[in-house]
């Protein structure tokens, strides 16, 4: 438990950065699937460094491991886009607020696949 409100915590600010620059693309005329492309970046270079110093404290990952989170990102992206994609249009939501709802529904999916796949030691159970 203690980890997963580590990861909450480091998603909060993922959260800021991601939201933040979305919608500063947003503001200067980028498309918002665009924007949602951008800002993910931003806040996926974040995750990266605090979920492996601090949440996994996976020390000097291996590039195995950065490989591993860069396709579980990926995969959380399309997740995340896809929603997002839904609600605008087949929804009427808000580009802001849909990206909101996009980027909680895809938390639980990132941390899942960071805990068992991404970080998980060989042979240790999830904490």
């Amino acid at each position: 438990m203690k980890r997963f409100l580590k990861f909450g915590t480091v998603g909060v600010f993922n959260t800021l950065i991601t939201l933040g620059s979305y919608m500063l693309f947003i503001y200067i005329g980028v498309h918002y699937l665009l924007a949602n492309v951008l800002g993910y970046v931003l806040g996926v270079l974040n995750s990266y460094y605090w979920n492996k110093k601090w949440v996994f404290d996976a020390g000097e990952a291996k590039r195995d491991v950065f490989l591993k989170f860069a396709l579980v990102n990926i995969f959380t992206l399309g997740f995340n886009t896809l929603i997002l994609y839904l609600l605008v249009h087949l929804g009427g939501v808000h580009p802001v607020l849909a990206n909101i709802v996009a980027i909680v529904s895809g938390f639980v999916l990132n941390y899942l696949l960071n805990a068992r796949w991404t970080f998980a030691a060989k042979g240790q159970p999830l904490k």
